[in-house]
C-alpha cells in the first residue's frame, strides 16, 4: 500500500479514513481514466463489457454515436465503476509481466524487453490509477502485480506477507509462494473469495512444509503432516529459545492444527457444509504467512 494523503478531519480523528463507495469526485476522475485506457488497447472494450455483464439498452444502441469506450466510461453506473476498473486491470497488456532485475545483474534481451514494456504499461496506466485511488481516499488499491483491485491492508501486514512469499521462492518449496499470493489476493479482492483464500493458504503451507515434514510421501497433505508432527515429539527444532524444548514445537503443531481443522467445506457429510467466513479466511492467510516463512527459512526443521 502506498503512502496516502488523508484529509485534516481524518488526521484529527473526526472523519472516516477510507471510502468503500465511489464518491462523485472519484467517479469524475475514474471515468476519463477508463476512457483513455480502453481506447489505448484493441478489443479491450468488448471483453470488459462481457466480463462486467454490461450491455447497451435501446437508448444507447450501436447507432447512437456512442462507441464502446465512451459507453463504458460515461454510462456505467457509479456502483459498477470499480468492477469495470478491476476488469480493465486484469486485461491490460503486460499485466503480471513485471520483471525485476537485481542490482549488478545483467538482464537478457527478452527480460529487458518484457520489463520495459511492463514498466511502460505501469507508468502510463496503473500509476495514474493508483494516484486517483489514493487521492480519493478509496478503500481499494492495486494488487502487488497490478492485475486487480484489492482492499487496502495495513502496510505492516502487507510487508510481512510479501517477505514470506519471497522467502518461499525456492525450488524445494514448490509453489508455496504462488499459493500464498493467491490466498492473499482472494482474501482482500474487490469481491473476496473466502473459500479460495483458505484453500490456497493450506496449499501454501503444504508446499512449504513438505520437504521438512514428509519428503518421502508424494501424497502428503497438511493432515498427514500434522500427524507426522504429533507422532514424533521431540524431533522438531524451532529457532526461538525454549525453556523446556517443547514450547516451540507445541506452537507449530497448534497453528497447523488450527489451519487444517478450521476449513470444513473441503469435505461433504451428513451435516450441512459450513462455508468459510471472510474473517476466518483472512485469519487462515495470516497463519499460513507465518508458517510458510518459518518452514522456508528453516526456522522449523527436523533434528
Amino acid at each position: 500500500m502506498t503512502d496516502m494523503w488523508t484529509p485534516l478531519s481524518t488526521r484529527q480523528g473526526t472523519g472516516d479514513a477510507l471510502r468503500h463507495d465511489v464518491s462523485p469526485a472519484l467517479s469524475a476522475a475514474l471515468r476519463p481514466w477508463i476512457d483513455g485506457v480502453v481506447r489505448d488497447s484493441s478489443r479491450l472494450a468488448d471483453r470488459v463489457l462481457l466480463r462486467c455483464d454490461l450491455f447497451r439498452d435501446v437508448e444507447h444502441g450501436p447507432d447512437d454515436g456512442v462507441d464502446d469506450a465512451e459507453f463504458l466510461a460515461w454510462y456505467t453506473p457509479e456502483e459498477r465503476l470499480l468492477d469495470v476498473v478491476d476488469a480493465v486491470l486484469s486485461l491490460l497488456p503486460g499485466a503480471g509481466a513485471y520483471v525485476q532485475v537485481l542490482p549488478g545483474q545483467k538482464p537478457g534481451m527478452l527480460e529487458a524487453m518484457a520489463g520495459g514494456f511492463a514498466n511502460m504499461t505501469y507508468l502510463k496506466h496503473r500509476q495514474p490509477l493508483q494516484q486517483l485511488l489514493d487521492d480519493g481516499c478509496s478503500a481499494y488499491t492495486l494488487s502487488a502485480n497490478g492485475r486487480a483491485l484489492v482492499h487496502r491492508v495495513d502496510p505492516t501486514v502487507t510487508a510481512v506477507h510479501d517477505k514470506a512469499a519471497r522467502a518461499a521462492e525456492k525450488p524445494d518449496r514448490g509453489s508455496a509462494s504462488e499459493h500464498l499470493r493467491r490466498a492473499y489476493t482472494a482474501a482482500y479482492a474487490l469481491h473476496p473469495e473466502p473459500g479460495r483464500a483458505y484453500s490456497d493458504a493450506i496449499k501454501a503451507v503444504e508446499c512449504a512444509a513438505h520437504i521438512t515434514l514428509e519428503p518421502n510421501n508424494s501424497q502428503a497433505t497438511l493432515g498427514t503432516m500434522l500427524r507426522e508432527l504429533r507422532q514424533h515429539p521431540g524431533q522438531w527444532d524451532v529457532a526461538l529459545p525454549e525453556k523446556t524444548g517443547a514450547e516451540g514445537e507445541a506452537t507449530v503443531i497448534a497453528m497447523v492444527s488450527l489451519l487444517w481443522t478450521g476449513q470444513t467445506s473441503r469435505h461433504g457429510g451428513q451435516q450441512p457444509t459450513r462455508e468459510e467466513t471472510l474473517v476466518g479466511a483472512r485469519m487462515a492467510v495470516d497463519l499460513a504467512t507465518s508458517l510458510v516463512r518459518w518452514f522456508a527459512d528453516g526456522a522449523v526443521r527436523r533434528r
